[in-house]
């Protein structure tokens, strides 16, 4: 199984199956062990009875009492007995040879007490001598084989003491095992949609760089979140020209009535030079054609720049005067900052050094601020753009700072995530700052706001210097 909750699946199949068979084990070692246990009783036993037959033994070749060749004959009946029950077990653990010379032992002391229990016939050396070899031999057996039964329990009690050992080793190896699993497969590729996403919301779409090692349900999201990036990312243009196209409709008046003076002058000119032109000096009649050169001039600047802003074409970076652009940008505005009363104040720092910029798509940006700004002063004030060398960060700084209402602290957060807006419903689309912030990281630069209600607002954008 591929995916992450089939992978979860077998490691707790194989847990619990490795928990079954390690209490099977457990449970198994259990009652061995107490087969184990039961059976040195019944050696214990059977040593015993051998010891009380030594006993009687020695106390009948000390007092010479019949009464102990009595107990002698109870107690190897006894002894023998627990042999004959024992035996198959006896020859598991010592084996057969042994097992045959304890047998051998038991014969013959049968037939010492058999033949030599009458009269000192059985009070002789050599028959005293007998016994006590058998019965020695008897001893030995017995004491070997509790030795190796207890041998044996001490072995199964180590297996046993294991256990909890090799339980807690493969529960370790599971959790780094599930650990490591979730930390490549669930954790990481999550920051990264995270991050991805906060960007996203700032305005910046890029597609998650992220390997996988194979399919799961994380990079399914992955790769669904990457295809809608790159769908965004398509409309970003779309995205760019519409808000020109709204920055343009907020200053076309502006734009007409400039558009309106050259062509009523020309018109002007071209109807006195058909009236009149032909009874005109040589030389008034050239004044009116510079007059009419000049106004046509000025229309074809005034299209000009607004055909500079409004181009469509991709990114074209090239290193560009900072002055001329911010005077084009001015005309742009002129008539809207004449209609709020705003005075625009605008200082360029000499010996600029000239960063790559893509003149449309900064112009289009800073069009946005100052329309901004413009719009935080309805009854008038100041608007300056400075722009100078910041020598601490190695880039341009582009400060826009307005005398305006100012932005509420808790909105200061928001204002670059698209669509929001604190303007009244069909004043704004809460685009302009969105599409500025996106095309500032195009230029691989900052922006930053410092707001005070009441006082006024300054965006300041910092562009990286290149060679």
């Amino acid at each position: 199984m591929h995916t992450i909750r089939g992978r979860l699946i077998i490691v707790f199949i194989v847990y619990l199956s490795f928990t079954g068979v390690l209490t099977c084990f457990y449970y198994y070692n259990i009652n061995t062990l107490k087969e184990k246990l039961l059976l040195i009783e019944q050696f214990d036993d059977f040593k015993d009875n051998i010891l009380e037959l030594r006993r009687y033994e020695k106390n009948y070749f000390l007092t010479g009492n019949l009464v102990y060749v009595e107990q002698m004959k109870h107690y190897f009946a006894k002894t023998e007995d627990s042999f004959n029950r024992l035996e198959e077990k006896m020859i598991m653990i010592l084996g057969k040879d042994q097992l045959d010379a304890c047998r051998n032992a038991i014969n013959n002391y049968r037939m010492i007490l058999k033949e030599k229990t009458q009269g000192p016939h059985f009070k002789n050396i050599e028959t005293a001598g007998n016994l006590r070899i058998n019965g020695t031999s008897l001893t030995s057996f017995s004491e070997k084989l509790i030795k190796e039964k207890r041998l044996r329990v001490a072995k199964v009690l180590r297996y046993m003491s294991m256990l909890p050992l090799a339980f807690g080793v493969v529960f370790i190896i599971l959790i780094i095992f599930v650990w490591h699993m979730t930390q490549e497969d669930v954790l990481r590729p999550l920051l990264s949609l995270q991050k991805a996403s906060e960007s996203a919301r700032k305005g910046i779409f890029k597609p998650i760089e992220h390997v996988h090692r194979e399919a799961n349900e994380v990079s399914h999201c992955i790769a669904a979140f990457n295809e809608m990036v790159v769908e965004i990312d398509s409309g970003q243009e779309q995205l760019l020209q519409s808000r020109k196209m709204a920055s343009i409709g907020t200053f076309t008046s502006g734009i007409a009535h400039e558009l309106n003076n050259p062509l009523n002058n020309i018109s002007l000119i071209v109807d006195s030079l058909i009236e009149d032109g032909k009874a005109m000096p040589e030389a008034e009649q050239q004044g009116l054609y510079n007059d009419l050169m000049e106004q046509a001039e000025r229309a074809t600047s005034i299209v000009k720049n607004l055909l500079e802003f409004s181009r469509t074409d991709q990114d074209h970076f090239e290193k560009i005067s900072m002055g001329q652009m911010v005077e084009k940008t001015r005309k742009l505005l002129k008539n809207e900052l004449s209609i709020k009363k705003v005075k625009f104040h605008a200082r360029v720092e000499d010996n600029l050094p000239k960063a790559m910029i893509d003149k449309s798509r900064l112009q289009q940006a800073l069009v946005n601020l100052l329309l901004n700004g413009i719009h935080a002063m309805p009854d008038g004030g100041d608007l300056y753009l400075n722009i100078a060398s910041d020598t601490e960060s190695d880039s341009i700084k582009i400060d826009i700072k307005d005398t305006g209402v100012g932005i509420p602290e808790e909105h200061l957060e928001s204002i670059f995530d698209p669509f929001f807006t604190t303007k009244k419903e069909g004043e704004g689309t809460g685009l302009g700052l969105s599409v500025t912030y996106n095309i500032v990281k195009r230029h691989h630069g900052t922006i930053s706001v410092t707001s005070e209600p009441g006082k006024g607002t300054c965006f300041s954008i910092f562009l990286p210097v290149k060679a």
